[in-house]
């Protein structure tokens, strides 16, 4: 099964890609968020033929959903109603994937992390979404 990781922000929306039967994962490249970025998203599912949307869902630290996870169930309600039926939208607790991106970029310069750090986050709730399954 073929998954896209989605990290949302209100500013870039981080994305990995991701195959359940070989339990690999890539990062790919941010997304602007704004106009367009439905277009861009739905033309990346097509693209790599996703079954499933994984949608890192920002929990507090004590596990319930704020005003961003809000904000974040919004998001994936609008892309769920643009997507073929087939291709279904789950969520995963985020909290620390944007600390374990940076773990994993300890030795990246500042503009690299900036950079590299929504993808690498939507890469480490792919990495732990896989090996669950």
């Amino acid at each position: 099964m073929k998954v896209l990781s989605v990290d949302w922000g209100s500013k870039k929306i981080g994305l990995a890609l991701g195959d359940t039967r070989l339990k690999l994962a890539i990062p790919l490249k941010s997304l602007k968020n704004g106009e367009g970025v439905f277009r861009d998203l739905l033309s990346i599912i097509k693209q790599h033929s996703i079954d499933v949307v994984l949608v890192g869902l920002p929990l507090t630290p004590s596990g319930k959903e704020g005003q961003r996870a809000l904000e974040v169930r919004k998001f994936a309600q609008e892309l769920k109603k643009l997507l073929p039926e087939e291709v279904s939208v789950e969520f995963w607790d985020e909290r620390y994937t944007t600390e374990e991106a940076y773990r994993l970029m300890a030795n990246a310069g500042e503009t690299k992390k900036r950079e590299l750090k929504d993808s690498l986050s939507a890469y480490v709730i792919l990495m732990e979404f896989l090996e669950s399954v």
